[in-house]
Formats: structure tokens, C-alpha cells, sequence
């Protein structure tokens, strides 16, 4: 609702402006510029366009650009005297709304005026003075400080929210740890078997496929085959080691930091069911689940 008041607001003062400028010009009929009557057209013409026929997102790009360079245009081309005080109306419109807008105006309107005062200094600081008066008198200052206000919090609220996102995706993260873990403790205390147990694990945690071999030495902790997807897992029994082989259905979840710790955690529960191997069964695959 706010924003189509301030619409219809800025509309109707661009009426006014082309109101003004054309009775303005009007009277100077004899030495009529047509170079600034046509810049005045197309204003009028576009800025009609823009508010009957386009959205409001567009009416805000491209009216600001109109007045802060047709506008200016006419009234250097005219050579009108009285134009100059048309520039009054956009500074006083823009000055509470967008202040930044309102100053480029007033610049500009300095610049006009130092063109049409040349020689008479007095006149020019008066207009100076008369220009930078209407626009302090419109701009207000309340407004900009609850403006202001409202910025800061805002940006207290967006940084409180982004705070917020990661604790929660933390809180995610630990969530679905916990919930693994208490898997893995389900399967054990249900599981008399090793087999019932990487059976448990593959159904759990949908892996495509897991292996146990016995070996003679550790390579790390994990070795990670990204090719392939496959996950190596060393684990130090009573007597000698083992290998926990998981072969997942996609490579990508090897990237998953919290599935990888849960079956690097689920592995090495091997040495609660398993001392050791006989030494012939080194290098072979001892048990198969999938």
C-alpha cells in the first residue's frame, strides 16, 4: 500500500513538473526550442507509459533516470529562465524519500543555475541558498532516523538469522551423528554374529555391499577409492588386523563426512565379535554381506 501511495506520489509531481513547463513554454511561444519541447514529450509520454503499462519495479528504475536527465536537459536547451524552478518540485519529492537522488538534483540544479547567473553573483548564491533551503526544508529527519534505525535493525536481525541457520545446521549435523550412533549400538546388542551385524550395518545405512579381510599390515585408518566408491577400513583386533570393506551404491557419499564416521565407527566394532584370523586366511575375503 505504501509503495503505491509513494507511485502516485511521484507521478503526480512529474504531472505538475510537465504542467509547469509547458505553460512555460507556452508563453515563450515566439522563440519556442524545439529540441526542449521534444525532450519535454518524450517525459511526458514515457513516464505515462511507465505507469499505466509497466510494473512498479520498472517505474523505479527507470523514472528516477528521466528526471535526473531529461528534466536537466530541458531546461539547459530552453533557455528559459523560469524552468529553472521546476527543478524545485523533483528536489522536494525526492529529498525525504531518497535523499541521495535529491542531492544529484541539487547538483544539478547548481550547475543550471550557475549557467544562467553567470554574471550576477548575488542572484546565483541566492538561488544557491534558495535550492539548498527547499531541500533541507523537505527532507525530514525523522523519518531518516527511523529509517536508519530500521536499517541497523534489520541488519541485526538478518546477521541474528544467519547465526541462527548454522546453529541450527549444527544442531543437524549432531542430530543425525547421535542417530547413527544409537544404530550402530542397536545392531551390536541385537547381533550375535559378525555377519548379523555388517548385515545390519549394510541395511542401515543402504550400503551396497561389505567385506572383511583378514591382512598383515595397516595402510592408515581409511583409504578412500573415489572411483569406485569403495571405503577401506583398518581395524586392530586382539590378534592382528582386518580390513572392512564398503562398496556404496554411489561415489558421491564418500563426501559425506557423517555417513563416513559412522561406518569407520561401525567397523571397528569388528574386534568386539572377532579376536583374530587363522593365517592362511590373510588376503581373503572371510565374510561377504551384499
Amino acid at each position: 500500500m505504501l509503495d503505491k501511495v509513494k507511485r502516485e506520489v511521484f507521478f503526480v509531481s512529474r504531472l505538475l513538473v510537465v504542467l509547469y513547463l509547458s505553460i512555460i513554454l507556452l508563453i515563450s511561444y515566439e522563440n519556442v526550442n524545439y529540441v526542449a519541447a521534444g525532450i519535454l514529450s518524450v517525459y511526458f509520454l514515457i513516464n505515462v507509459y511507465v505507469y499505466f503499462f509497466s510494473k512498479p519495479r520498472i517505474l523505479m528504475l527507470i523514472s528516477p533516470f528521466l528526471d535526473l536527465a531529461l528534466i536537466p536537459a530541458y531546461i539547459f536547451f530552453s533557455k528559459i529562465l523560469y524552468s529553472l524552478y521546476a527543478m524545485g518540485i523533483l528536489i522536494s519529492a525526492y529529498a525525504w524519500r531518497k535523499p541521495i537522488l535529491a542531492g544529484v538534483l541539487l547538483l544539478e540544479t547548481y550547475g543550471l543555475t550557475f549557467v544562467y547567473f553567470s554574471g550576477h553573483y548575488l542572484l546565483m548564491i541566492a538561488h544557491f541558498i534558495l535550492f539548498l533551503a527547499l531541500f533541507f526544508s523537505s527532507y525530514n529527519f525523522e523519518y531518516a532516523t527511523v529509517v536508519g534505525k530500521e536499517r541497523k535493525r534489520i541488519l541485526k536481525l538478518k546477521k541474528n538469522y544467519h547465526k541462527l541457520l548454522k546453529e541450527f545446521s549444527n544442531f543437524e549435523r549432531e542430530k543425525r551423528m547421535f542417530s547413527n550412533l544409537r544404530k550402530i549400538l542397536r545392531l551390536l546388542r541385537e547381533s550375535k554374529e559378525p555377519k548379523d551385524y555388517f548385515e545390519g550395518l549394510k541395511r542401515e545405512f543402504n550400503v551396497k555391499k561389505i567385506s572383511v579381510i583378514p591382512v598383515n599390515e595397516v595402510k592408515g585408518e581409511e583409504v578412500f577409492d573415489y572411483d569406485r566408491g569403495i571405503l577401506s577400513v583398518f581395524v586392530k583386533l586382539d590378534k592382528g588386523y582386518a580390513k572392512v570393506v564398503y562398496e556404496l551404491d554411489s561415489p558421491f557419499r564418500l563426501r559425506d563426512p557423517i555417513l563416513i564416521q559412522a561406518l569407520v565407527e561401525g567397523a571397528k566394532l569388528l574386534s568386539l565379535y572377532v579376536e583374530g584370523f587363522e593365517e592362511d586366511a590373510k588376503g581373503k575375503q572371510v565374510l561377504v554381506v551384499g
